[in-house]
């Protein structure tokens, strides 16, 4: 099944004097959101599709109130699959700019069959009734062993989403483990290792940090959550490599992030 969310990233601007015209423009798909660049439109079973876009055009009134309300529609092969349609969304013009930044995020389930995908997101201004719509495709491909579910936080409990990266800041980076196998004790046997290189290819630490989950793991798991804790000691660009391996299958995934930390002021 399909659990979807929708709303606000942040809101930037809104001017009270529009044409009466709405359109959604700068798509981008994210881990999470806010969140780094998903370089992939290939998701996998349990993975969360994050969709982020701007709005631009939308009218706010005197006191810089906007409504407006976001229906996400998910179709396979022109099929209407799950339809979502958010309640009135209420929001502040604040800076001015005319920009409106939001996202839908989907849930991808267990059960999903694989296969092409379409989402289509529309966006609807109460005021004027103005409609913009953007469209999305993905695959969502076999249910093997992989990463799912990548965000990154500014804490440990995982309350507090962020994609911009500053020295001297802290960052959590969350995910899920699926498609594991387990032993004749129904207990999985996995490696999770995090590298992190910088811009010339040179890994960052000589030994870098390795996770073991091999026990006291519940026999009807099947999403593992796990972290791992980045010091942003300083600034540049980084790639980040995820790699699980699963010692009962001997299979293994990988996957690459980017990492860019700016330099306080």
């Amino acid at each position: 099944m399909w659990t979807v969310t929708v709303g606000l990233t942040c809101l930037l601007a809104m001017l009270p004097e529009q044409s009466g015209k709405i359109s959604i423009e700068n798509p981008r798909l994210l881990h999470g959101v806010p969140g780094l660049p998903r370089a992939s439109n290939k998701f996998m079973h349990g993975d969360s599709f994050y969709l982020a876009f701007d709005i631009k055009g939308v009218q706010s009134d005197a006191e810089g109130k906007v409504t407006y309300s976001l229906l996400t529609e998910v179709l396979v092969n022109g099929r209407l699959e799950f339809k979502h349609e958010s309640k009135d969304i209420d929001a502040i013009d604040s800076l001015g700019g005319n920009v409106l930044p939001g996202f839908t995020q989907l849930n991808i389930g267990k059960d999903q069959p694989d296969g092409k995908y379409t989402v289509k997101v529309t966006a609807t201004e109460k005021k004027t009734k103005a409609t913009a719509t953007i469209v999305k495709e993905f695959e969502l491909g076999k249910g093997e062993l992989g990463i799912v579910r990548i965000r990154t936080t500014a804490d440990r409990e995982e309350k507090v989403p962020t994609a911009i990266f500053s020295t001297g800041e802290d960052m959590w980076l969350n995910m899920s483990i699926v498609g594991f196998a387990r032993d004749k004790s129904k207990q999985p046997n996995l490696k999770i290792s995090m590298e992190i290189f910088d811009s010339n290819g040179k890994p960052t630490v000589q030994k870098p940090p390795v996770a073991e989950i091999s026990k006291d793991v519940d026999p009807e798991l099947d999403l593992l959550p796990l972290q791992f804790y980045v010091s942003l000691n300083r600034a540049g660009k980084f790639t980040i490599k995820l790699k699980v391996m699963d010692q009962v299958s001997g299979k293994s995934f990988s996957t690459e992030l980017p990492l860019e930390v700016s330099q306080a002021k």
